[in-house]
């Protein structure tokens, strides 16, 4: 008896037995939980990782030179910069002249224009930094271009490799190279809305009636509207067999990225893309730093002016990013159409990183 009460006084109020430890520690446990779940959601924690816009410039740029290389390799000349050619060839390639490229050098900005990629935009403000009127702005608004080069001599190739090994002879230290691209089919249907369907020159309203007469090997009687005659627009499926049939016809307004910019010869440090313009010009401006108008440069017409930054930019995008009009527009073709025309710009596909997979799901075959 005395050993049995001895036992039982020994669990009392002040001693726990293993049952009621576990349960202590569950409940205890719980209450962790809690309060992590609390201070989860009200405690400022850190976002995930994001790239930085200088991070991402440096991976584009890095990805062309290393599709460049690829390039080359490919055609057997083991240069992405013009390698492999004759001393002869090679003196007469360094006095190539680059009509698209145009060198700010109070700026130490090297750009190379591309037509329907804001053009007239960046054609504009390269005046406004030339010290160009507005009133001469004004009067010379349809040919910007030619009124940039007389303020901005065309480089050769020999100024350009020059301008990259030893920038101080020309402009400020160091000089960025920029380009500005937007996904090459998403341009060209919109060459043929501004150019074809809604011509504002006498050259392209001409331009119709070659259409016709290439395709179809007639030429299109006149339409007469009221007191104006006029050529039938062509549709989209018979430009797209005008453009891919003329081979040596290369209009700037639709020759590719490559051809117009040699992108693996001027290795550009700043691509901007039409499709992130803000984030990507903020960035540019920053870094040639444009950011405060106190500059006297003009920078805050990027901001306030919106001078055709390309209005089809602004159009509705189905859920996959591309613009409405353009998929529709494609779907006027046939399979075998849109595989030439994607075979003539699939270098600029490949060298900006501009995803055809839902262009190509047009035509798959169910």
């Amino acid at each position: 008896m005395g050993l049995a009460r001895r036992r039982t006084e020994s669990i009392g109020p002040g001693h726990q037995t293993p049952l009621t430890r576990g349960t202590v520690v569950r409940w205890t446990a719980v209450g962790l939980l809690v309060t992590a779940a609390v201070l989860v959601l009200i405690l400022p924690w850190p976002l995930p990782y994001e790239e930085t816009v200088a991070e991402i410039m440096d991976e584009r740029s890095s990805y062309l030179q290393e599709q460049c290389r690829m390039i080359a390799e490919s055609a057997g000349n083991g240069s992405s910069t013009g390698g492999g050619y004759t001393t002869q060839s090679r003196q007469q390639q360094q006095q190539q002249p680059f009509h698209n490229y145009f060198l700010q050098p109070r700026l130490g900005l090297l750009w190379c224009s591309i037509s329907k990629v804001a053009s007239t935009t960046w054609m504009y403000q390269f005046n406004r930094w030339a010290g160009v009127s507005d009133e001469k702005l004004a009067y010379a608004a349809s040919d910007l271009k030619a009124l940039a080069r007389m303020y901005y001599p065309v480089p050769t190739r020999a100024d350009v490799e020059e301008i990259r090994r030893d920038p101080a002879r020309y402009a400020k230290s160091p000089v960025v190279r920029f380009m500005l691209v937007r996904d090459p089919i998403d341009r060209f249907v919109s060459a043929y809305e501004d150019l074809i369907v809604r011509p504002q020159s006498a050259n392209y309203r001409n331009l119709r009636r070659f259409i016709f007469r290439e395709v179809y090997g007639v030429d299109v009687p006149l339409e007469k509207n009221g007191n104006v005659t006029s050529l039938p627009v062509p549709s989209f499926s018979d430009f797209t067999e005008y453009v891919l049939r003329k081979v040596k016809v290369l209009d700037p307004h639709w020759n590719s990225y490559y051809n117009l910019c040699d992108p693996c010869f001027l290795q550009p440090t700043v691509i901007v893309k039409l499709e992130t313009y803000e984030r990507d010009v903020a960035h540019l401006l920053q870094l040639l730093n444009l950011s405060s108008s106190s500059t006297g440069y003009h920078a805050e017409d990027f901001a306030t002016r919106r001078l055709n930054v390309n209005h089809n930019r602004e159009q509705k995008t189905d859920d996959g990013g591309k613009r409405a009009s353009t998929m529709a527009r494609l779907a006027e073709l046939s399979g075998e159409q849109f595989e030439r025309l994607y075979h003539r710009f699939e270098l600029d596909f490949r060298l900006f990183q501009y995803d055809a997979s839902q262009y190509f799901a047009l035509f798959r075959e169910d």
